[in-house]
Protein backbone atom coordinates (compact mmCIF):
# COMPACT_ATOMS: atom_id res chain seq x y z
CA UNK A 1 0.00 0.00 0.00
CA UNK A 2 2.87 2.34 0.87
CA UNK A 3 4.48 1.84 -2.55
CA UNK A 4 1.12 2.34 -4.28
CA UNK A 5 0.64 5.71 -2.55
CA UNK A 6 4.15 6.88 -3.46
CA UNK A 7 3.76 5.69 -7.06
CA UNK A 8 0.44 7.53 -7.29
CA UNK A 9 2.07 10.68 -5.95
CA UNK A 10 4.84 10.47 -8.55
CA UNK A 11 2.30 9.92 -11.33
CA UNK A 12 0.32 13.00 -10.25
CA UNK A 13 3.53 15.05 -10.13
CA UNK A 14 4.47 13.96 -13.64
CA UNK A 15 0.99 14.79 -14.88
CA UNK A 16 1.25 18.25 -13.29
CA UNK A 17 4.55 18.85 -15.10
CA UNK A 18 2.91 17.99 -18.43
CA UNK A 19 -0.05 20.25 -17.65
CA UNK A 20 2.33 23.11 -16.83
CA UNK A 21 5.05 22.74 -19.46
CA UNK A 22 3.30 21.23 -22.47
CA UNK A 23 -0.38 22.04 -22.10
CA UNK A 24 0.05 25.45 -20.47
CA UNK A 25 -2.64 24.63 -17.91
CA UNK A 26 -1.10 25.76 -14.61
CA UNK A 27 -4.49 25.87 -12.85
CA UNK A 28 -5.15 22.23 -13.67
CA UNK A 29 -1.59 21.45 -12.61
CA UNK A 30 -2.26 23.02 -9.19
CA UNK A 31 -5.29 20.76 -8.70
CA UNK A 32 -3.23 17.73 -9.76
CA UNK A 33 -0.51 18.67 -7.27
CA UNK A 34 -3.15 18.67 -4.53
CA UNK A 35 -3.90 15.08 -5.55
CA UNK A 36 -0.16 14.35 -5.34
CA UNK A 37 -0.12 15.83 -1.84
CA UNK A 38 -2.95 13.53 -0.75
CA UNK A 39 -1.21 10.47 -2.20
CA UNK A 40 2.17 11.30 -0.67
CA UNK A 41 0.95 12.55 2.71
CA UNK A 42 1.10 9.37 4.77
CA UNK A 43 4.30 7.82 3.43
CA UNK A 44 6.31 10.72 1.95
CA UNK A 45 5.33 13.85 3.90
CA UNK A 46 8.25 15.94 2.61
CA UNK A 47 7.20 15.25 -0.99
CA UNK A 48 3.62 16.03 0.01
CA UNK A 49 4.70 19.41 1.41
CA UNK A 50 6.70 20.21 -1.73
CA UNK A 51 3.70 19.56 -3.98
CA UNK A 52 1.22 21.48 -1.89
CA UNK A 53 3.53 24.49 -1.59
CA UNK A 54 3.63 24.79 -5.39
CA UNK A 55 -0.16 24.44 -5.60
CA UNK A 56 -0.70 27.13 -2.95
CA UNK A 57 1.63 29.52 -4.77
CA UNK A 58 -0.41 28.97 -7.93
CA UNK A 59 -3.73 29.67 -6.19
CA UNK A 60 -2.26 32.87 -4.74
CA UNK A 61 -1.03 33.95 -8.17
CA UNK A 62 -4.61 33.59 -9.44
CA UNK A 63 -5.97 35.55 -6.47
CA UNK A 64 -7.82 32.51 -5.11
CA UNK A 65 -6.82 33.14 -1.51
CA UNK A 66 -9.74 31.25 0.02
CA UNK A 67 -8.62 28.01 -1.61
CA UNK A 68 -4.98 28.84 -0.89
CA UNK A 69 -5.84 29.35 2.79
CA UNK A 70 -7.53 25.97 3.06
CA UNK A 71 -4.52 24.17 1.60
CA UNK A 72 -2.04 26.28 3.58
CA UNK A 73 -3.87 25.15 6.71
CA UNK A 74 -3.45 21.51 5.61
CA UNK A 75 0.22 22.23 5.01
CA UNK A 76 0.53 23.61 8.54
CA UNK A 77 -1.00 20.43 9.95
CA UNK A 78 1.45 18.35 7.90
CA UNK A 79 4.43 20.30 9.26
CA UNK A 80 3.10 20.15 12.81
CA UNK A 81 2.00 16.51 12.95
CA UNK A 82 4.03 14.53 10.42
CA UNK A 83 7.23 16.55 9.97
CA UNK A 84 7.63 17.86 13.54
CA UNK A 85 8.46 21.32 12.19
CA UNK A 86 6.57 23.81 14.40
CA UNK A 87 8.31 26.84 12.87
CA UNK A 88 7.00 26.03 9.38
CA UNK A 89 3.60 25.08 10.83
CA UNK A 90 3.37 28.47 12.54
CA UNK A 91 4.20 30.30 9.30
CA UNK A 92 1.53 28.33 7.43
CA UNK A 93 -1.17 28.93 10.05
CA UNK A 94 -0.38 32.67 10.16
CA UNK A 95 -0.49 33.02 6.38
CA UNK A 96 -3.74 31.05 6.09
CA UNK A 97 -5.36 33.03 8.92
CA UNK A 98 -4.44 36.28 7.20
CA UNK A 99 -5.93 35.10 3.90
CA UNK A 100 -9.14 33.94 5.60
CA UNK A 101 -9.38 37.30 7.36
CA UNK A 102 -8.89 39.11 4.05
CA UNK A 103 -11.81 37.08 2.68
CA UNK A 104 -14.01 38.02 5.68
CA UNK A 105 -14.02 34.40 6.88
CA UNK A 106 -13.41 35.46 10.47
CA UNK A 107 -14.48 32.21 12.12
CA UNK A 108 -11.98 30.25 10.01
CA UNK A 109 -9.32 32.89 10.66
CA UNK A 110 -9.88 32.79 14.42
CA UNK A 111 -9.55 29.01 14.47
CA UNK A 112 -6.08 29.42 12.97
CA UNK A 113 -5.06 32.37 15.16
CA UNK A 114 -5.73 29.99 18.07
CA UNK A 115 -3.51 27.37 16.41
CA UNK A 116 -0.81 30.02 16.03
CA UNK A 117 -1.14 30.71 19.75
CA UNK A 118 -0.88 27.01 20.62
CA UNK A 119 2.23 26.41 18.51
CA UNK A 120 3.85 29.68 19.62
CA UNK A 121 3.21 28.95 23.30
CA UNK A 122 4.69 25.46 23.13
CA UNK A 123 7.69 26.95 21.31
CA UNK A 124 8.24 29.49 24.10
CA UNK A 125 7.06 32.53 22.12
CA UNK A 126 4.62 33.52 24.84
CA UNK A 127 4.06 37.07 23.61
CA UNK A 128 2.87 35.87 20.19
CA UNK A 129 0.59 33.36 21.92
CA UNK A 130 -0.84 36.07 24.20
CA UNK A 131 -1.36 38.48 21.30
CA UNK A 132 -3.40 35.95 19.32
CA UNK A 133 -5.39 34.62 22.27
CA UNK A 134 -6.37 38.14 23.32
CA UNK A 135 -7.22 39.06 19.73
CA UNK A 136 -9.65 36.14 19.38
CA UNK A 137 -11.06 36.71 22.87
CA UNK A 138 -11.84 40.34 22.07
CA UNK A 139 -13.67 39.36 18.88
CA UNK A 140 -15.56 36.57 20.66
CA UNK A 141 -16.98 38.48 23.64
CA UNK A 142 -19.85 39.95 21.61
CA UNK A 143 -20.44 36.76 19.60
CA UNK A 144 -23.16 34.56 21.08
CA UNK A 145 -21.62 31.40 19.62
CA UNK A 146 -18.08 32.18 20.77
CA UNK A 147 -18.43 34.06 24.06
CA UNK A 148 -18.46 30.88 26.17
CA UNK A 149 -14.91 30.13 25.01
CA UNK A 150 -13.54 33.51 26.12
CA UNK A 151 -12.74 32.30 29.64
CA UNK A 152 -10.51 29.58 28.18
CA UNK A 153 -8.68 32.07 25.96
CA UNK A 154 -8.10 34.34 28.95
CA UNK A 155 -6.86 31.39 31.02
CA UNK A 156 -4.38 30.34 28.34
CA UNK A 157 -3.16 33.92 27.86
CA UNK A 158 -2.76 34.33 31.62
CA UNK A 159 -0.76 31.11 31.82
CA UNK A 160 1.51 32.44 29.05
CA UNK A 161 2.01 35.67 30.99
CA UNK A 162 3.15 33.62 33.99
CA UNK A 163 5.39 31.48 31.77
CA UNK A 164 7.06 34.63 30.45
CA UNK A 165 8.23 35.30 34.01
CA UNK A 166 6.45 38.65 34.29
CA UNK A 167 4.14 38.43 37.29
CA UNK A 168 3.20 42.12 37.14
CA UNK A 169 2.12 41.74 33.50
CA UNK A 170 0.04 38.69 34.48
CA UNK A 171 -1.71 40.65 37.24
CA UNK A 172 -2.35 43.59 34.91
CA UNK A 173 -3.70 41.22 32.27
CA UNK A 174 -6.18 39.84 34.81
CA UNK A 175 -7.42 43.37 35.48
CA UNK A 176 -7.79 43.99 31.75
CA UNK A 177 -9.66 40.72 31.21
CA UNK A 178 -12.16 41.69 33.92
CA UNK A 179 -12.71 45.01 32.17
CA UNK A 180 -13.16 43.32 28.79
CA UNK A 181 -15.61 40.75 30.19
CA UNK A 182 -17.00 41.52 33.67
CA UNK A 183 -18.45 37.98 33.85
CA UNK A 184 -14.90 36.58 33.86
CA UNK A 185 -14.44 37.69 37.49
CA UNK A 186 -17.02 35.10 38.61
CA UNK A 187 -15.54 32.16 36.72
CA UNK A 188 -13.26 29.38 37.93
CA UNK A 189 -10.64 30.23 35.32
CA UNK A 190 -10.29 33.69 36.86
CA UNK A 191 -9.99 32.21 40.34
CA UNK A 192 -7.31 29.80 39.15
CA UNK A 193 -5.24 32.56 37.56
CA UNK A 194 -5.56 34.67 40.71
CA UNK A 195 -4.47 31.72 42.86
CA UNK A 196 -1.53 30.94 40.56
CA UNK A 197 -0.37 34.56 40.63
CA UNK A 198 -0.48 34.44 44.44
CA UNK A 199 1.53 31.19 44.47
CA UNK A 200 4.16 32.60 42.11
CA UNK A 201 4.40 35.77 44.20
CA UNK A 202 4.81 33.63 47.35
CA UNK A 203 7.43 31.52 45.51
CA UNK A 204 5.51 28.46 46.70
CA UNK A 205 5.62 25.46 44.42
CA UNK A 206 3.44 23.53 46.89
CA UNK A 207 0.74 26.21 46.82
CA UNK A 208 0.93 26.34 43.02
CA UNK A 209 0.55 22.56 42.68
CA UNK A 210 -2.28 22.42 45.23
CA UNK A 211 -4.36 25.05 43.39
CA UNK A 212 -3.86 23.24 40.09
CA UNK A 213 -4.91 19.94 41.66
CA UNK A 214 -8.10 21.49 43.06
CA UNK A 215 -9.01 23.01 39.69
CA UNK A 216 -8.23 19.81 37.81
CA UNK A 217 -10.65 17.83 39.99
CA UNK A 218 -13.54 19.75 38.41
CA UNK A 219 -12.19 20.96 35.05
CA UNK A 220 -9.53 18.76 33.48
CA UNK A 221 -6.47 20.65 32.28
CA UNK A 222 -5.56 19.76 28.70
CA UNK A 223 -2.09 18.77 27.52
CA UNK A 224 -1.18 22.26 26.26
CA UNK A 225 -2.03 23.98 29.56
CA UNK A 226 -0.30 21.25 31.56
CA UNK A 227 2.88 21.59 29.49
CA UNK A 228 3.10 25.37 30.00
CA UNK A 229 2.11 25.16 33.68
CA UNK A 230 4.89 22.66 34.38
CA UNK A 231 7.34 25.26 33.03
CA UNK A 232 5.88 27.88 35.38
CA UNK A 233 6.16 25.48 38.33
CA UNK A 234 9.76 24.63 37.45
CA UNK A 235 10.59 28.34 37.28
CA UNK A 236 9.30 28.69 40.87
CA UNK A 237 11.61 25.85 41.93
CA UNK A 238 14.57 27.51 40.21
CA UNK A 239 13.78 30.81 41.93
CA UNK A 240 13.70 29.00 45.29
CA UNK A 241 17.05 27.36 44.56
CA UNK A 242 18.64 30.73 43.77
CA UNK A 243 17.71 32.11 47.18
CA UNK A 244 18.34 28.89 49.12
Amino acid sequence: MQKQNVDAGKAFEQAAQIQTNKLNEPDDAANTLVDAFKAYRKDEPKAAARCLNVAVDRYCAKGNFRRAASHKESLGELYEQELDDPTSALECYEAAAGWYEGDNANALANKLWLKVADVAGLGGDYYKAIENLEKVAEQSISNNLMKYSVKDYFLKAGICHLASGDLVAAQRALERYREMDPAFATQREHMLLTDLCDAVEAKSQEQFTDKLFQYDQVSKLDKWKTTILVRVKNAIEEADDEFA
